[in-house]
């Protein structure tokens, strides 16, 4: 438990010795984000109700991924998880992701769109930023930006207040960005769910638990780097959805889920072939087993000891993040998935689960700028500077998120 304690300290300590003002680094913010963080996290996880909540929570997405692989298997056959035809004897495997796994990107994004068609979706995200503005004294425009990030993707996210890009505050523009690279979209938390199925009971119920805890950490890391020059204020956004009826936010949603789901598998395999060139360039180099993630991971050995990992476990856990930087963190959750439950401790399991649970990857990083870069071409290399820094805030937010469940895991 002490080095989680210690790794929260350190974890403080590096945006403020990083901060464009450090004058301006508030006291009253960071005991607030860090008592919210706990108190987000022992609701959660501690109280009863809550945690049948969230087993509900987790039965209802075993129940969207059936129907997932009911559609994919239609499609596809046996390429989308139906039953072979003949006898799998030979080597590899009848597994395949693009097939079996995304599927369920496209009826999660037809979901969000139907619930945000119906305001439901903006129901939620009012009282998530209610209880922000609350108790961290933001504006509306700032608690609604952050409460979004957990249900909208770091593409669609900034998409929601573009109107405000160009009036925005440096100091706003940077907590939008980090917020979104904190937390992971509602279209594909079933998604990385359906990968932690039997390495941790209700992996649903974690994965929307850790955007829910990494949301005050945004605030805190986003605040502490880049503090607020002036108070103004902004309201609330109104957004609705364009659709016209429940059946055209289905189209919509549909169409939206596909440009998603090619947008994945491109992602994947054009980070895959790069970084396929660049280790093997390494190991030429240097020597074979000298690549990106033993690079990574090296740097990444302290980091997971703060975040309470159990010694044993450093160095797989130290790659695992790594992978989930240079890739993204759905190769890490499907590495896990395929290291099995017995490889790490359910204590460094749990504490990863929820330092992976983030969007802050490279892959982000050029989506991010390349979105608002596209709204705000006057601000590109404003963006393109405050999105890397962004990056690591909400890589910090994630980590932090992490020891401050691996501290209540020791109770």
């Amino acid at each position: 438990m002490w080095q989680g304690l210690v790794g929260i300290l350190v974890f403080t300590a590096i945006p403020i010795l990083l901060s464009e003002n450090r004058r301006a680094v508030s006291v009253r913010l960071i005991v607030v984000c860090l008592l919210l963080q706990f108190g987000i996290a022992m609701v959660m996880l501690k109280v009863t109700w809550v945690q049948n909540a969230l087993l509900a929570v987790n039965s209802a997405v075993k129940v969207l991924e059936q129907a997932a692989i009911a559609g994919s298997s239609y499609m596809f056959g046996y390429l989308g998880g139906a039953d072979l035809p003949f006898v799998a004897d030979g080597p590899g495997s009848s597994f395949i992701v693009a097939f079996q796994v995304l599927p369920i990107v496209l009826v999660m994004s037809a979901l969000s769109a139907l619930l945000f068609y119906w305001g439901v979706l903006q129901r939620v995200i009012g009282a998530l930023g209610y209880l922000l503005q609350k108790t961290l004294r933001l504006d509306g425009l700032q608690t609604f930006s952050v409460a979004a990030s957990v249900f909208f993707g770091i593409v669609e996210a900034p998409l929601l207040v573009r109107p405000y890009f160009e009036s925005m505050s440096r100091s706003t523009l940077f907590l939008l960005i980090t917020a979104a690279m904190s937390t992971v979209a509602g279209t594909v938390m079933v998604l990385y769910a359906s990968q932690l199925q039997g390495i941790v009971a209700n992996p649903a119920g974690h994965i929307l638990v850790a955007s829910l805890i990494s949301m005050p950490a945004a605030v805190l890391f986003a605040q502490l780097w880049v503090p607020p020059a002036d108070r103004a204020e902004h309201h609330v956004p109104r957004v609705r959805s364009e659709a016209q009826s429940t059946l055209d936010a289905l189209v919509r949603g549909t169409e939206d889920g596909v440009k998603l789901l090619l947008n994945v598998i491109g992602m994947i395999i054009v980070l895959f072939a790069l970084i396929y060139i660049v280790n093997a360039i390494l190991s030429s180099l240097f020597g074979d087993g000298i690549t990106l993630e033993y690079l990574a991971s090296i740097l990444f050995r302290p980091i997971v000891w703060l975040m309470g990992v159990d010694t044993a476990d450093l160095s797989q856990a130290a790659e695992l993040m790594s992978i989930k930087l240079i890739f993204n963190e759905f190769v890490a959750y499907q590495r896990i998935s395929e290291l099995g439950p017995d490889a790490l401790s359910p204590h460094s399991y749990l504490i990863l689960i929820y330092a992976i649970c983030g969007f802050a990857n490279f892959a982000s990083l050029g989506l991010v700028v390349g979105t608002i870069s596209t709204i705000v071409p006057g601000r590109t290399a404003e963006v393109a500077y405050l999105a890397t820094r962004a990056l690591f805030a909400g890589l910090l937010a994630t980590c932090m998120t992490g020891a401050v469940v691996g501290v209540l895991d020791a109770f």
